[in-house]
């Protein structure tokens, strides 16, 4: 389950620095900009929050 997160969180990041590149490069408009950074942003925090800082127990 944590590596199937940080897969999930990884790839929100790239879709974070990917989506106002597609807007620079003029592939999609303003409004999908901001929609893919919002989806991105709040999946990076979910699934981040899942996996970063968990330690494992020493035994």
């Amino acid at each position: 389950m944590k590596k199937i997160m940080e897969i999930i969180s990884y790839l929100s990041l790239v879709l974070i620095v990917l989506a106002p590149i597609l807007f620079y490069a003029e592939k999609i408009d303003l409004d999908m900009n901001k929609l893919l950074m919002t989806i991105a942003t709040v999946t990076w925090f979910a699934s981040a929050l899942c996996w970063i800082g968990r330690e494992k127990a020493a035994e």
